[in-house]
């Protein structure tokens, strides 16, 4: 197989591509009240069935998991490789310079909620396996692109999929940066509360003007993949005659136990909570997944980069068989959640090439090889 027949498809591709990308960002697809067999509200499930439709006419075999998520799969077989992006988007904002869903193509771009997260990266990925089909390029292993519509609000949806279908046996989500990304930090809230004569005093002595690994409160760990801590979001709470500040932890690896006891030596007589945790997911840089999908980046790219880690959070942190893998480029500032949302066409169409070329590669796996 050479790359440069599957380049030519996508460039075949492209209009179709732009087309069905502009379809699915012109839908505001924001949480709002769940109803019968859409748990996520009205709008995401007009989503999830436009891209269970595009599914369905490029005759790939489809299925929707009760409105959470669904998918086109290409090939059968019991594991698969999956692609897993979301259809859901953050709330709108102000400042749009065009309407918010509108996708209008402008200065080669199409501007719109969602278009770069997760819309136009979740189809370009779609389209690479896509290409696939049309040149009959049968898969050893099954391609399934599943479509999410919960990820910027809790990933209920992921956890539900993972309840009544089968994990994938790899892949990657199209929602974070290249190259391959073999980690995310652990992501943590904490609240400390107290009387104001406790919290004033520790607040102006551990926050104020401190830095942001949490040197202050000795809890600024590090480690060979993710760095230091990073304290994140602060807010002091004032709650009757109890003041307090809750903070994110975005952290390497370490024990949380350790951490939340280090706090309590700092905050004597004050209330230290765990408000949620999600741990550390690291896996091996030098597994065939991320040297995979790693090689197939520098191939179609012309360049190498490392495998790195993330301070980011996808499906991966939840789905732990997959892992994040583009569609921002080395060097690209994120605009994912700001208002003016855009993504650029000749990005997408390098990301659909970067995509059906590593989907060839893991597609054609032996199946003897352990991906992890």
């Amino acid at each position: 197989m050479e790359k440069e027949q599957l380049f030519a498809m996508i460039d075949e591709l492209k209009d179709q591509m732009i087309e069905d990308i502009c379809a699915m960002v012109q839908i505001d697809s924001q949480r709002s009240e769940a109803k019968p067999g859409m748990p996520f509200g009205a709008g995401v499930n007009e989503a999830l069935l436009k891209a269970l439709s595009i599914a369905k006419r490029e005759g790939l075999i489809t299925k929707n998991v009760d409105g959470y998520m669904g998918y086109g799969q290409y090939g059968e077989g019991e594991n698969y490789i999956g692609v897993m992006g979301h259809l859901d988007v953050v709330e709108i904002g102000d400042g749009w310079r065009y309407p918010a869903f509108s996708a209008t193509i402008a200065e080669n771009r199409i501007w719109g909620r969602g278009a770069l997260d997760n819309k136009g990266p979740l189809f370009a990925a779609f389209y690479g396996m896509l290409a696939l089909k049309k040149l009959g390029i049968k898969p050893n292993i099954p391609i399934r692109v599943i479509f999410g519509t919960n990820e910027e609000t809790g990933m209920a949806d992921c956890r539900y999929y993972l309840e009544h279908e089968k994990a994938p046996l790899m892949g990657f989500t199209p929602d974070n940066k290249f190259p391959a990304i073999y980690g995310e930090r652990g992501r943590a809230v904490v609240r400390v509360m107290g009387s104001k004569e406790l919290a004033v005093p520790f607040i102006n002595e551990y926050f104020m003007n401190a830095k942001a690994n949490g040197d202050r409160l000795g809890i600024n760990v590090s480690d060979q993949h993710f760095g230091e801590m990073i304290i994140r979001g602060k807010n002091l709470i004032l709650d009757n005659d109890q003041l307090g500040i809750q903070f994110a932890l975005s952290y390497p690896t370490c024990d949380m136990n350790d951490i939340i006891d280090q706090i309590r030596t700092k905050a004597a007589g004050m209330k230290v909570e765990l408000i949620s945790d999600s741990g550390v997911v690291l896996h091996d840089p030098n597994c065939w997944l991320v040297q995979t999908l790693s090689e197939a980046y520098a191939q179609v790219m012309g360049s190498s980069v490392k495998p790195t880690t993330t301070t980011g959070g996808t499906y991966a942190h939840v789905c732990q068989t997959i892992i994040p893998y583009g569609p921002s480029f080395p060097g690209q500032v994120g605009i994912a959640h700001q208002p003016n949302e855009w993504v650029d066409i000749d990005d997408l169409l390098t990301c659909a090439k970067v995509y059906a070329w590593s989907l060839y590669k893991l597609s054609q796996m032996d199946k003897n090889i352990k991906p992890w």
